[in-house]
């Protein structure tokens, strides 16, 4: 392709545009209200685990980065991140936000159910977030090898 005043032009205009793109996209998602220690219970919904009730405690730092425990499992390398658009939230579709992260021990020490990574996407509104948590695993497979969920998780900050 031969170059031309035309592909300059365009050229220029996307050299222009690519850095304000840049800085938007790495732009933090995190407000002020949303940073801090936050805890709060979900509600197990699968049915080959006794406990009934999954207390999480997760600490939100500014540059998006989590810590904290989901149930007996310690969360490491989490990340609070944006989880839709404007689309999305015109149609109703996920959530807000999502934590994600691995889990090192066991969600339910207990029943020895453990698993590899956790999500929870959650929605902020009323100085609380809301939403769900799933873990990795097989949709089949019981409690060895099956997705473990929560719902009605609630979030509230906490000193």
């Amino acid at each position: 392709m031969a170059f031309t005043f035309h592909n300059a032009r365009w050229m220029a205009a996307l050299g222009l545009t690519l850095p304000v793109l840049i800085s938007c996209a790495s732009r933090s998602v995190l407000t002020p209200a949303q940073v801090g220690h936050w805890e709060g219970n979900g509600r197990i919904i699968v049915s080959w685990c006794h406990q009934k009730n999954l207390p999480v405690k997760v600490d939100i730092h500014t540059d998006g980065s989590v810590t904290g425990t989901v149930g007996d499992a310690k969360l490491t390398e989490g990340s609070f991140q944006q989880n839709r658009g404007w689309l999305g939230r015109k149609l109703n579709l996920a959530t807000d936000y999502i934590i994600q992260g691995n889990l090192d021990g066991p969600i339910v020490a207990a029943e020895t159910i453990t698993r590899e990574r956790v999500m929870m996407p959650l929605n902020f509104g009323g100085g609380a977030f809301t939403g769900g948590l799933g873990t990795s695993g097989w949709m089949f497979g019981g409690k060895a090898k099956m997705v473990f969920t929560a719902s009605d998780l609630t979030l509230t900050h906490s000193q």
